[in-house]
């Protein structure tokens, strides 16, 4: 399966989403909500994010935010590989915390932001989680509908500024509106572009030509053929070449060049780690070893039993991804 398109951009605003691999819970017992919220609010400082909206649930989350920085990717590779190596280490287990990469959707008008903000907010009550909102601990509607906000960095004023009146009117209308949308909030997803965008036809135009090289409405299929690669990709590869040549004490000659094909540690956590922490799909990290899609897969799976069975292995990981990703 093709891997999602990362189109980056300053000022750029997304609807982000996760969930944990094979739909198993990410967040086991309070601490591990708490933790997460504490990434968040280190992924606002260390990239400059601006969070509007956010719901915490069992296997997922969702993040309606914005990138003065256009560093999308970046920011969400920190924030997931930081919870991730807190997740394994807490709950003394290993490998992939996370389904893939996050998903993203493009945002541009601010119609768009509090409709977003609203399917954000209900996700508790469509899961019957909860009867009432208010009841729902980890999400950011109470930044919404109280005067003084909980979490600082959510800069729920954005969304509410469109309801006008002063910040007590504002706080009412939303309320009001959350109840009389619930059960229908999902119809925004009715108006995404390519599982991509969503917006106007002229911003959907403009990302096509700018990002996607579509310059015809008629040209629908190709941007299903297309992905744009992240720029950071490339340097996140060396510095993971980099973390397991000093780890092991080794040359990269010894990873890459090797001729015999029986498995080897360090080259398959290469393999491994490429495969779970990058933008790059199994074909393109197989060219770098001259080795099949597959193989790429077998290899990242020994390094998964590897680490379950030998702590030592556990650590090698964690010290690699540490300082690759600076958790």
């Amino acid at each position: 399966m093709a891997r999602p398109w990362r189109i980056q951009f300053e000022n750029a605003i997304y609807h982000v989403m996760s969930r944990g691999v094979g739909g198993k819970a990410i967040f086991l017992r309070e601490e591990d909500y708490v933790r997460f919220l504490e990434c968040i609010k280190r992924a606002v400082e260390k990239f400059g994010l601006e969070i509007f909206t956010f719901v915490l649930m069992g296997n997922h989350y969702h993040l309606l935010l914005r990138t003065p920085q256009g560093n999308l990717s970046k920011a969400m590779q920190w924030l997931q590989t930081s919870y991730g190596v807190y997740y394994n280490k807490r709950h003394d287990s290993s490998g992939h915390v996370f389904q893939g990469r996050y998903k993203s959707i493009l945002v541009r008008e601010e119609i768009y932001w509090w409709r977003l903000s609203l399917y954000i907010h209900l996700n508790p009550i469509r899961a019957g989680m909860v009867d009432k909102l208010e009841e729902y601990q980890w999400s950011s509607y109470a930044d919404y509908i109280r005067m003084k906000k909980i979490h600082k960095w959510v800069l729920s004023e954005e969304i509410l500024r469109k309801f006008g009146g002063d910040r007590k009117q504002q706080r009412i209308k939303y309320r009001e509106l959350i109840k009389e949308v619930s059960g229908q909030e999902e119809k925004v997803f009715d108006e995404v572009r390519y599982g991509l965008i969503l917006g106007s036809d002229e911003f959907s135009s403009w990302i096509q030509e700018k990002f996607l090289g579509v310059k015809d409405e008629g040209e629908k299929e190709l941007p299903q053929r297309k992905r744009v690669r992240d720029s950071q990709d490339s340097e996140i590869v060396e510095k993971v070449f980099e973390s397991v040549m000093k780890e092991f004490g080794i040359e990269k000659d010894e990873l890459v060049g090797r001729k015999e094909k029986r498995p080897n540690l360090s080259r398959d956590m290469v393999l491994y780690l490429l495969h779970g922490y990058t933008g790059l799909n199994n074909k393109s990290i197989g060219k770098l070893f001259e080795v099949s899609s597959t193989a790429v897969t077998k290899s990242a799976r020994r390094v998964s039993v590897k680490m379950k069975e030998q702590k030592e292995v556990r650590k090698n990981v964690e010290r690699i991804v540490c300082s690759v990703f600076k958790v």
